[in-house]
């Protein structure tokens, strides 16, 4: 039924794709560099281990020590932060920074007021430069503990304000102060959502923790929540501050990492709404994207060396060109780094679709071949919609969820320990599990009904329809994200061979091709396990967040839903072969005439049998 020769044949064109693909690679953009000093940055000042002048990390822990969002002290410190940056110039006696503030409902548990404090110093051009920062904190329990780690960033905030008074800027600078951090970034979404209309923006530079101890790479984030990350070169520009100034690798991601992240983009520092929602957004943090643990020991000089980062960093980006467009900061080919060069988002997409075109032919060629020989392929493809039933309706649930405020989900996802799981979340947690569970129980009867009609699933109308099945949500994929297809490709290409009845593979190697298909799929999990340093329940409950959030897409659900049931429909069929397997009777030896006929030359008369 699974014609080899179109599937040989229809590799023509993903031969020519991966010679345009090879010869599109282009080298990766240059970093911007700044010939400015980053000396003016005074680590001891803003820091304040030994004085703790007004406005240094340590006279703010004091002062405000505890920042939930909207609380007392987190509005304070809003006030504070404003009335630095309006601070007037002492040449000119004017304030440097025009102040404006933004109020925005929270969106915690306990969704009171945020603030966001914008200061801005115009510049010769409209193109804006913007620093963020956030200034509230988690409750942890321990009224002892100021989190110094989370509010070093806005120190440093205060401390880039009083450099650039002495400097003359090019574009217009826009510091940010912001609150929510630790329940969704409600406020840095609210402002960004205004920002991207406002005008030009040619880089976003997002200060996390600035002075933990111990640095955890990546300390460059470019990853966006959905959409595309962070342009290459604004990037490479931060990645060369910091090694300019910091003395180390930021720790880039590699290939796998890259293709994951863009396939199904997800992340859980700040500058993930902001890139949502369309600005070109990089964080810079010592504790990397899943931020600072509670109690995390700070360093005066971790905090000197990545201060200095952020205001080589920015220099270099205020006297950077824009492009021709001038829409924002001047970049090179945006795609994946690939041994040190790019392969753009076209070439991908062109490569993706090449590869997808075997898989999709034969699957179609299968399928009709199987409606010619009169299977039941109508009645297989009920069943194998509710084989992803339970999928989908743990994805509705989940929705249900957030949409009615039964699970207080986060507008965008957040670290493990600024969402703990309660006892509230885990029934939660588990009433999905048993919605997906009376999902497959309530259908089984359905499944279960006409088995005589459809035949046996080794007959190969099954392999015909959930090779389809794939194939198509492989397609739908393509059209809207190349990354994600990719995913799902191995298993289109390897799946279609294991449940063909005609030229059957042995049974251990449809195994090992029924492994390879969720190579993809299983190696995404283990990235974001170890990348959000979530365990086994950890990571189920914030993918339960982020559905219950409305972060995870239809077309993600529509993809993994096929993948789901052509897994089961293969599982399905290699468990019938192997009963059919089970119960065949031994093969009779079956011979050429009579039973008495031994065959040529068993009585002599033919040349082999001449003896010299």
């Amino acid at each position: 039924m699974l014609d080899v020769r179109v599937y040989r044949a229809a590799f023509l064109p993903a031969l020519v794709a991966l010679f345009v693909a090879a010869f599109s690679l282009a080298d990766r953009p240059a970093p911007v560099g700044s010939p400015l000093s980053a000396d003016a940055f005074n680590a001891q000042r803003a820091f304040g281990a030994v004085t703790a002048p007004s406005g240094s990390l340590v006279e703010l822990a004091r002062a405000f020590p505890a920042r939930t969002p909207g609380s007392p002290d987190d509005l304070g410190l809003a006030d504070r932060v404003a009335q630095a940056l309006s601070a007037r110039d002492p040449d000119t006696n004017r304030p440097t920074f025009q102040i404006s503030r933004l109020r925005t409902p929270g969106g915690g548990r306990d969704p009171g007021a945020l603030e966001t404090v914008v200061g801005v110093r115009p510049g010769l051009s409209s193109h804006r430069v913007i620093v963020v920062a956030h200034r509230d904190a988690p409750a942890d329990g321990n009224p002892a503990d100021p989190a110094l780690a989370q509010l070093s960033a806005t120190a440093a905030l205060l401390e880039l304000a009083r450099d650039v008074r002495a400097r003359d800027l090019r574009k217009t600078l826009v510091l940010v102060s912001t609150s929510g951090a630790s329940t969704g970034y409600a406020g840095a979404r609210a402002w960004a959502e205004r920002a991207a209309g406002a005008g030009p923006v040619d880089g976003v530079l997002v200060l996390g923790d600035m002075a933990a101890r111990a640095v955890r790479k990546p300390v460059v984030v470019p990853w966006a929540q959905s959409g595309e990350p962070a342009p290459l070169r604004l990037e490479r520009t931060v990645e060369a501050a910091v090694r300019r100034e910091a003395g180390r690798r930021p720790g880039a991601a590699g290939l796998i990492a890259q293709w994951i992240r863009r396939a199904l983009p997800a992340t859980l520092s700040e500058q993930g709404p902001i890139g949502g929602a369309g600005l070109p957004a990089v964080l810079l943090s010592a504790s990397g994207e899943r931020g600072p643990d509670p109690g995390e020991p700070v360093s005066q000089r971790t905090f000197d060396r990545f201060g200095r980062a952020a205001l080589r960093a920015l220099s270099a980006i205020d006297r950077a060109r824009t492009n021709p467009s001038g829409s924002r900061l001047e970049s090179g080919p945006e795609g994946i780094v690939v041994l040190r060069n790019v392969l753009p988002d076209w070439a991908v997409r062109m490569l993706a679709g090449a590869l997808l075109l075997p898989a999709l032919l034969t699957a179609l060629d299968a399928f009709f071949r199987a409606r010619r020989r009169r299977l039941a392929v109508v009645s297989w493809m009920l069943w194998l919609c509710a084989a992803a039933a339970p999928l989908v309706a743990a994805w509705l649930w989940g929705r249900v969820l957030g949409l009615t405020g039964a699970l207080h989900a986060p507008p965008s996802p957040v670290p493990l320990n600024a969402v703990p799981l309660d006892a509230g979340d885990a029934v939660a947690l588990v009433s999905v599990l048993a919605v997906a569970a009376l999902a497959w129980l309530g259908l089984r009867p359905l499944i279960g009904a006409g088995r005589a009609a459809r035949g046996r699933p080794a007959a190969g109308g099954l392999a015909a329809t959930s090779g389809l099945v794939l194939a198509v949500g492989a397609l739908l994929a393509w059209v809207a994200d190349p990354y994600l297809a990719v995913m799902v490709l191995p298993a289109a290409h390897a799946w279609l061979f294991t449940g063909s009845p005609h030229g059957r593979m042995p049974f251990w190697a449809a195994v090992a091709a029924l492994a390879v298909g969720l190579v993809a799929p299983l190696l995404a999990v283990a990235y974001y396990a170890l990348a959000f340093a979530a365990g086994p329940i950890g990571l189920p409950w914030l993918m339960l967040l982020g559905v219950a959030g409305g972060h995870v897409s239809v077309l993600t659900l529509a993809v993994a839903a096929a993948l789901l049931a052509a897994l089961v429909a293969q599982i399905r069929i290699l468990a019938d072969r192997r009963g059919i397997e089970a119960a065949a009777p031994p093969e009779k030896i079956s011979t050429r005439g009579p039973v008495s006929y031994a065959g040529p030359g068993s009585l002599g008369g033919t040349e082999s049998a001449l003896r010299p």
